[in-house]
C-alpha cells in the first residue's frame, strides 16, 4: 500500500482520483459516478436569456452571467429554487442567491415533469412556482406554467469560498436535507448515498423538496443517482409555498405544506468535485498502524 493511501485512506484517494468525465480515462478499477458527458464550453448568457435560449448538453449547461442583471428594468423572473423554462436565468440565479450581482459562472440542470400521483384540478410540481428576494433581486410566483424547468448551482464566482465542505456520507437512506450543516440559501454540499433508498423515509416534493425529505431517496427520485447510489450535490434553497408531490418509477412523493427552505439535488461537476476538502490526515494514526 502506498504512503499516499495510508495518510488519506482508500475512500480519499479513490476521491482524488476519480474526477473524469467524458472521453478520459478512469484509473484500473474504478468505476464512473454517473454515465454523462459534462459540458466543457461556458455560453455567456444576456441578462435577458431564458432557459429556452442555453445551448444544453443532454440536461446540462455550463453557462456565464454579466454583472449587474438585476438592474435590467425588462427582466422578471418566476419561481425561487426551481424555474420555469421561460425564466431569465441571471436574475433567477440571483434571486437564488447562487451568483453574486457581479456574476459568475454556473452549472444549470434541466428537469423533466414528472407523473402527478392526483387527479386533474391541482397544480403538480413544474407546473406551480413560489416567488422569492434577495437582498437585490425579487422573483415572482405563477402557476399553469407546463413544461421543462431548470436549477442552478455556483461553479465560480468572486464570493464562492474556495474549497467546499467535506464529503457527507450517508449513512442511512432516511436522513434528511434538514440534518445538513447549511448557513445560508444558495450554499451546496456534496453527499454520498449508499444505494437504494427508493420508498425509504419521507419525500415531500417534485426536485424541489421539502427539508424533511430524505435526502438519497430525493436524489433518486430526481434521477441524479440511481439505485446503486453515489454522489449528489444539494443545495439550500429559499422557502416554497406548498410542495407538490410526483411519481417517478415505482417511488411516489407526497404534497406537503410550505417550508422556510427547500432543497435540490444535481450532479456535481467535475470541478465543483475538485473544490470538496479533504479530511487532514491522522499522522499520529499513521505512524502507529505503519509500525
Amino acid at each position: 500500500m502506498g504512503l499516499l493511501s495510508l495518510l488519506l485512506g482508500d475512500r480519499c484517494l479513490h476521491a482524488l482520483t476519480s474526477f473524469t468525465y467524458g472521453e478520459q480515462q478512469l484509473p484500473e478499477g474504478a468505476q464512473p459516478s454517473h454515465d454523462i458527458h459534462e459540458p466543457k464550453g461556458v455560453q455567456m448568457l444576456a441578462c435577458t436569456a431564458t432557459g429556452n435560449q442555453v445551448r444544453w448538453t443532454g440536461h446540462l449547461a455550463r453557462v456565464a452571467c454579466p454583472a449587474h442583471c438585476e438592474r435590467e428594468p425588462s427582466v422578471v423572473a418566476v419561481g425561487s429554487g426551481i424555474h420555469p423554462m421561460s425564466s431569465p436565468v441571471c436574475v433567477g440565479a440571483i434571486v437564488d442567491q447562487v451568483l453574486p450581482v457581479y456574476g459568475g459562472e454556473m452549472m444549470l440542470s434541466k428537469v423533466t415533469p414528472l407523473k402527478p400521483y392526483r387527479g386533474e384540478g391541482r397544480p403538480v410540481g413544474l407546473e406551480s412556482y413560489s416567488g422569492a428576494e434577495s437582498d437585490t433581486a425579487v422573483s415572482i410566483s405563477a402557476t399553469g406554467l407546463k413544461g421543462e424547468a431548470w436549477h442552478a448551482y455556483t461553479t465560480d464566482s468572486v464570493d464562492m469560498s474556495p474549497s467546499l465542505p467535506k464529503e457527507h456520507e450517508v449513512l442511512n437512506c432516511d436522513e434528511t436535507f434538514a440534518s445538513l450543516p447549511f448557513e445560508r440559501v444558495g450554499t451546496s454540499m456534496v453527499i454520498h448515498c449508499p444505494g437504494n433508498c427508493s420508498g425509504v423515509g419521507r419525500l415531500e416534493g417534485s426536485y424541489v423538496y421539502s427539508p424533511h425529505s430524505a435526502m438519497c431517496r430525493a436524489a433518486e427520485h430526481a434521477h441524479v443517482v440511481g439505485h446503486r447510489g453515489g454522489r449528489a450535490l444539494v443545495t439550500r434553497r429559499h422557502g416554497q409555498n406548498e410542495f407538490f408531490g410526483s411519481l417517478e418509477g415505482d417511488d411516489e412523493s407526497t404534497d406537503a405544506p410550505g417550508e422556510k427552505y427547500s432543497y435540490t439535488v444535481a450532479l456535481p461537476s467535475s470541478d465543483i468535485l475538485s473544490r470538496v476538502e479533504i479530511p487532514k490526515p491522522n499522522i499520529e494514526e499513521f505512524l502507529v498502524n505503519a509500525q
